[in-house]
């Protein structure tokens, strides 16, 4: 007699990934008008999930090297859909208030983060580093109800269009200070000896190569795609293929020459955006790189949740809950709104862009990609201050999204 009910591994992965890619289709169209953000249902779903079938104990730092490539992944598919949201990206009105949100907001971030993980959580000084330059970028994965419209509609929202632009290019330049980490962790804290090679390197250099490709690459593609194929034939070619040579191509190229894969992504895709006749086919491209991202989305945040369910005594600690809450609710919204005061936007809209500077998936890759380069101490202190702080600003930022969404439309007409 054949054996029934015989259950493998790769059966069980199938069925797993099934029932998340349902999940991934239906939870965004429920909580498209709730209060509940997809994010927020995926891990509630994970820390259920936890208690009712797992119950082991679930340690990340043995997969960092996965971990690292899935965000790595979701983190470009999502650089390339805020690219294609940057309906003007040559025009300063784009980049007046984000540029603040850039060139103030995030370095101020990065001290007041490193300062934190070293006073209160005990970090090693090169620990604290790299935790100051995960946690600070914000997320373009996250809070899609907070981004600029599709590419066939006009960036009519000050705040959207900051967050998306924000989001977008600060991702990129994280890189630079995830560098100034791991060098510290390599080499001492005897800076002076090689803050020379980093500024020339890890700045100047790779930051020039992202911006060259990105420029290039986004150019040559759209010439390629609109000028080769006919008008008649451009709905014939499909859009998941053009979407991943989109995103992959550029970030390849410039991760073999030895720029950073992030920036140039994001501005390949401003580039191919800002072709007001191809708006059908752009809003294409997004549609099929959100549903892309949806499906890891899941994935990640219901891993999150097994994560915050196996490891719950992180949400009791004082010290990791104190400094989650001094980030989100303090450290984020008042330099950004001091970074915000002399432009011509109202107090709502400063306030808005600078309380949801969101935490995510970025900042998971930037820990995975620094733990698999060099040796951190207290590496498992710092996985928990990270996740904890994701975890309260996906809940925050997410519970209160669609309530900011509703007045947004109000205060961007004023």
């Amino acid at each position: 007699m054949p054996d029934y009910f015989e259950i493998e591994y790769y059966n069980m992965v199938l069925l797993a990934t099934g029932v998340i890619a349902l999940l991934a289709a239906i939870i965004p169209v429920i909580t498209q008008r709730k209060v509940l953000s997809a994010p927020v249902v995926y891990m509630l779903l994970g820390i259920g999930g936890y208690f009712i079938f797992l119950h082991y104990f679930f340690q990340p730092m043995d997969y960092m090297e996965v971990i690292k490539k899935v965000t790595e992944f979701v983190v470009i598919i999502a650089l390339t859909n805020a690219g294609l949201k940057i309906k003007e990206p040559f025009k300063w009105s784009t980049w007046r208030n984000s540029l603040r949100l850039l060139a103030i907001v995030m370095p101020f971030t990065i001290v007041a983060a490193a300062f934190l993980g070293w006073w209160i959580i005990g970090l090693a000084p090169a620990t604290a580093l790299l935790f100051g330059a995960l946690i600070a970028p914000t997320d373009p994965v996250l809070a899609s109800e907070l981004q600029t419209s599709q590419p066939s509609e006009a960036d009519t929202s000050k705040i959207k269009l900051g967050l998306t632009s924000e989001a977008g290019l600060n991702d990129g330049l994280a890189f630079p200070f995830t560098y100034f980490a791991i060098l510290a962790a390599q080499k001492g804290m005897e800076i002076e000896n090689w803050i020379g090679d980093w500024l020339l390197h890890y700045v100047l250099i790779r930051i020039v190569v992202a911006v060259i490709i990105g420029l290039l690459s986004g150019w040559i593609l759209f010439k390629i795609v609109f000028n080769v194929a006919k008008n008649e034939l451009l709905t014939q070619i499909s859009r998941g293929i053009l979407s991943l040579s989109l995103t992959l191509l550029p970030y390849a190229i410039t991760e073999m020459v030895g720029g950073y894969g992030f920036i140039a992504v994001f501005i390949a895709a401003c580039i191919f955006s800002r072709y007001e006749k191809f708006d059908e086919h752009m809003d294409s491209l997004h549609d099929f790189n959100e549903e892309l991202e949806s499906l890891i989305v899941a994935v990640i945040f219901i891993v999150t949740g097994i994560f915050i369910a196996s490891h719950y005594y992180i949400l009791i600690d004082v010290k990791i809950i104190s400094v989650a809450l001094i980030m989100i609710f303090l450290i984020r919204p008042v330099i950004g709104y001091l970074s915000l005061l002399g432009t011509d936007l109202n107090k709502f809209q400063k306030f808005v862009l600078s309380f949801y500077g969101i935490r995510g998936i970025g900042s998971v890759f930037y820990l995975a990609y620094a733990l698999t380069s060099a040796d951190f101490k207290d590496s498992e202190k710092l996985f928990e201050i990270t996740i904890a702080i994701i975890f309260f600003s996906v809940l925050i930022h997410g519970l209160t999204a669609h309530r900011v969404q509703k007045r947004i439309y109000k205060h961007d007409s004023t």
